[in-house]
């Protein structure tokens, strides 16, 4: 018996047939009339890896929200998988503990003590702490990797530009994933 059950998997996954009848529930809040449902190829960003990943969406009235993160199957990468950390990458942006606003550190460092404030704010704060160190340009180096040449580069350039710092924008890991 077990021979033949094997045999009939067998048969069934070289062949494509389904000879297994089940029943899947559907889940009524995920699968909502009226909205449309696909697949976007996009990248993990969480590491230097950059696997290739499919994001579950769903879609309506011009709003798109990522439902689920799977790994690309047709990747020669990361062949379909991908890890724990990835996986969990909504939660990146639906998380409800996730910051929202910049912080301001109002205590001693290690104390946690931190006030929210606009970003507006968090730039001149910035701005005024370097102004009070009075660093010359050539005294910064900003450093990326390919998270922030792949994600971030549209703000990192006009960043180095602006604040006059020599574009040195090491990738210590990687080399640049998208160049201009």
């Amino acid at each position: 018996a077990a021979g033949l059950v094997m045999g009939l998997g067998y048969f069934a996954s070289k062949y494509n047939f389904n000879i297994f009848v089940t029943w899947d529930a559907v889940n009524d809040e995920e699968l909502q009339p009226g909205w449309q449902y696909s697949y976007v190829p996009s990248i993990c960003a969480f590491c230097s890896s950059t696997c290739d990943i499919l994001v579950e969406t769903e879609y309506k009235n011009g709003y798109m929200r990522a439902l689920e993160i799977d790994g690309n199957p047709l990747s020669p990468l990361n062949e379909g998988k991908v890890c724990p950390r990835g996986r969990a990458g909504i939660f990146r942006t639906y998380n409800v503990d996730r910051l929202k606003t910049p912080l301001i550190r109002t205590g001693p460092k290690g104390t946690w003590s931190f006030r929210e404030a606009t970003w507006e704010e968090a730039i001149n704060y910035i701005m005024q702490n370097i102004k009070q160190l009075n660093p010359q340009p050539y005294e910064f180096l900003l450093i990326g990797g390919g998270i922030p040449c792949a994600n971030y580069k549209p703000y990192f350039i006009p960043f180095t530009l602006g604040t006059q710092i020599p574009n040195i924008n090491g990738t210590p890991m990687q080399t640049c994933l998208f160049s201009d």
